[in-house]
């Protein structure tokens, strides 16, 4: 029962924000109970959900490893909800804000986003490949409004590119998905089309060379939507210039749905293709996002494209985990996503305050940060600690697993390359950082613009992905289900 409510309040939100037959003061409750009830709905999920025995609701599946992106999703939508007010207000107020330009805005906002999560959902809960493509599909053409939000040139220019590069890799997707159902009729019959529960089961059976050309172009086609290089020209435009809030969803959400999805296709056509051949394509391509990211960090100016390079490393950085096959990189892999996602909405929230603050995202204008705005200072250096795995950060415990895993894997000198990838990016990130909160002011700020509750948030985020870092073995349910969720993600690897 809880899924159809998680599945059918964020389009009757959306539904109703979109008419503008609510008040702004509503509008923002409403907004916030309707993520809480989201939430709620996904915890009580998990409070009686047994990895053994998934949900199946007509076209739905819930298992281990859709409850954990679900787990994630409802808590970043709760952060969006409770974060947006402020967000808006403030854009609304200031002179340069792009909500003061054009009213009765908020409403259209409200309602794409909660469209977003919400298609971002049915991702993780569709028990079929051909409807997984669907739904990331839905993703793009609604996130693809939210890039070009604002409506200046350089956010419709990000959007179109967001919208070619992604489609292009989408229709390479479409084709190795119908490469796949192609293999299914010739092996198995149309029992079950392209039902992810069936292939798992009959996967073995099968045509090897079929299933190996219908990895490549999933691969390739989901990798793009993930960020992975060279397919990653999209993803640095695209959140430099969507709002904020959006920029915090793109890259703590969507591009792990796409991970998602691709982990589910990997898991059916392992076993005809075979380990080592995909092994080597999640490895060296996520070590490559990796190394291709440190040069633009570090001559890097626009701080949300710092961002959105340091994401690049943690997709490149998921994938080479997933990519070693093992329980312990896995489940690592799995925490990494939770902690990036948390970690990372919270620096895109505190880097928008920044550039209103300071009405420029040019990072080498910015400078005395700590003398004029010493809170949005505090959470900026703790986001950026946070994020480049510094302990006791959670992504410390996330990221430390996965390079243990590959000298535990018996790969030490890809694991010496990935240490020396990840140092690269820590110089370029903390080089930046430090330049903005240090030195004499060279710009006058507009004074600090983080209130009570927006700080309240961004320690609740910070501090619950250190503890369930820390103790994820320890609280009720957690580890169950990282367990179990890593389990499915190996295929019947060990």
């Amino acid at each position: 029962m809880e899924l159809y409510y998680i599945l059918a309040l964020p389009p009757i939100f959306a539904m109703v924000a979109a008419s503008n037959v609510l008040s702004l003061s509503v509008l923002h409750w409403a907004d916030r109970l309707t993520a809480c009830a989201v939430f709620g709905c996904i915890l009580s999920l998990g409070a009686h959900f047994v990895p053994a025995e998934p949900l199946r609701l007509n076209y739905f599946m819930v298992d281990a490893f859709s409850l954990w992106m679900l787990f994630i999703i409802g808590l970043l939508y709760m952060a969006f909800a409770w974060t947006s007010k402020a967000y808006l207000e403030r854009d609304t107020n200031i002179r340069y804000g792009y909500l003061r330009r054009f009213t009765h805005l908020e409403g259209r906002f409200y309602a794409l986003s909660h469209l977003f999560v919400w298609t971002m959902m049915l991702v993780v809960t569709v028990d079929s490949l051909g409807l997984m493509w669907v739904t990331i599909e839905a993703t793009t053409l609604v996130s693809a409004l939210l890039v070009a939000f604002k409506f200046t040139r350089t956010s419709l220019e990000a959007a179109w590119k967001y919208v070619m590069v992604c489609t292009v890799g989408i229709c390479l997707a479409l084709l190795g998905t119908i490469i796949v159902y192609y293999g299914q009729l010739q092996a198995l019959g149309d029992t079950a089309p392209l039902n992810w529960e069936f292939l798992s089961e009959h996967a073995v059976m099968l045509d090897p060379d079929v299933a190996k050309m219908a990895f490549c172009f999933l691969f390739v086609g989901y990798g793009t939507k993930i960020g992975l290089a060279p397919m990653h020209a999209w993803l640095p435009d695209a959140h430099s210039e969507a709002p904020a809030l959006t920029s915090g969803l793109l890259s703590g959400a969507l591009c792990i749905c796409a991970l998602y999805v691709l982990l589910r296709a990997t898991a059916v056509l392992m076993p005809a293709v075979g380990i080592d051949f995909i092994s080597n394509m999640y490895i060296y391509f996520g070590l490559f996002t990796i190394a291709l990211a440190v040069p633009f960090v570090v001559v890097q100016r626009d701080v949300k494209r710092m961002l959105a390079y340091s994401s690049m490393e943690n997709f490149g950085l998921l994938a080479a985990g997933f990519g070693l096959f093992m329980p312990l990189a896995a489940e690592a892999s799995l925490l990494h996503m939770f902690n990036h996602a948390l970690v990372k909405y919270m620096l895109f929230y505190t880097a928008g305050t920044i550039m209103e603050t300071y009405a420029t995202k040019n990072m080498m204008r910015i400078h005395g940060m700590m003398q004029q705005a010493p809170r949005t200072a505090m959470f900026w250096l703790l986001g950026i600690v946070g994020i480049l795995g510094m302990p006791p950060m959670g992504v410390f415990f996330s990221k430390f697993f996965i390079i243990a895993s590959f000298f535990e894997n018996n790969h030490p000198y890809l694991g010496i390359m990935a240490l020396l990838f990840l140092a690269g990016m820590l110089f370029g990130i903390l080089y930046h950082a430090m330049r903005m909160l240090g030195g004499r002011p060279s710009r006058k700020s507009a004074g600090e613009l983080l209130g009570r509750l927006d700080m309240t948030v961004l320690i609740i985020m910070l501090a619950g992905s250190g503890l369930i870092s820390a103790f994820a073995y320890e609280i009720p349910y957690v580890g169950t289900i990282l367990t179990a969720a890593a389990q499915i993600v190996l295929g019947g690897v060990h």
